[in-house]
């Protein structure tokens, strides 16, 4: 039971991931799943770093309110 609770919420995650633009959904999956930090993660993508930390906290609220049915 908890594994098919744990596979649910990580098809929820994937489903709220793709609701976003991969202009936000990259800097996340570097920053959270790659564990890159933020200035890494501007480099990665030719960047600013302000302009990721922004990207990266609207998709995080985006995500939020996606997995809390909000959205």
């Amino acid at each position: 039971p908890e594994q098919l609770s744990v596979t649910s919420e990580a098809r929820m995650l994937d489903h709220c991931l793709q609701t976003i633009g991969d202009q936000s959904r990259n800097p996340v999956v570097l920053a959270f799943i790659e564990g890159l930090t933020h200035a890494q993660v501007a480099v990665r993508v030719g960047h600013p770093l302000g302009t990721v930390k922004s990207a990266i906290r609207r998709a995080l609220a985006t995500l939020r309110a996606c997995l809390d049915g909000t959205a």
